[in-house]
């Protein structure tokens, strides 16, 4: 069984992917081969897998056990052996209708558009002015909808229930993306089912 998490957010947000852009951004948004930004997966899965490990820990209902399930179990310090999980998180993209508009030879001028830049400098307490050499800049996306597919590695067989459990934890989720603790990547994130 399959599933597709739609992230809608609503405000500016950044997944970078360790590059800059020299003198003008230190951090650029992660994009896909055709210029439009992209979520990785492996972004969205560390998010589910600490909000089910939350409520894991916090005692709800059909909880226990369903971290190391569903995303595995990590590979201990005393040398134990790490477990696989059972799902797998595609990276999150546009919808498919509006990658291959912006894709296209007609869409590919406003690709600018969905980026913008923002820059923070540290300042002096005593004096008030900026701090020398402080001027940072990231680039952001604006507020899109992405969509992310989940489905059962193969040969493995996901619980009963699963897509309740998930459906359960999306509202510990409220940001995504770099810096969601200083205002960025506020998201409503749902999940749907697919046959």
């Amino acid at each position: 069984m399959k599933a597709q998490l739609n992230i809608d957010l609503k405000s500016y947000w950044h997944a970078g992917g360790g590059r800059d852009a020299g003198s003008v951004y230190d951090a650029i948004v992660q994009r896909d081969p055709d210029g439009l930004p992209i979520l990785p997966g492996r972004h969205l899965k560390g998010l589910l897998r600490d909000a089910v490990m939350r409520a894991e820990a916090w005692g709800w209902d059909y909880f226990e056990g369903l971290t190391d399930t569903l995303f595995g179990k990590r590979n201990p310090v005393d040398g134990g052996e790490s477990q696989q999980g059972c799902l797998r998180i595609s990276d999150a993209t546009l919808p498919e209708t509006q990658q291959n508009w912006l894709a296209s030879k007609s869409g590919k001028g406003l690709l600018p558009g969905l980026f913008a830049g923002l820059y923070s400098t540290a300042v002096e307490y005593a004096t008030g002015t900026a701090r020398n050499h402080s001027l940072r800049g990231i680039e952001v996306t604006i507020p899109l909808l992405l969509q992310a597919r989940i489905e059962p590695l193969p040969g493995t067989t996901l619980p009963d229930g699963w897509h309740e459990r998930i459906r359960e934890v999306l509202p510990l989720i409220d940001a995504v993306g770099a810096h969601r603790s200083r205002g960025l990547g506020r998201a409503v994130i749902t999940l749907e089912e697919e046959a």
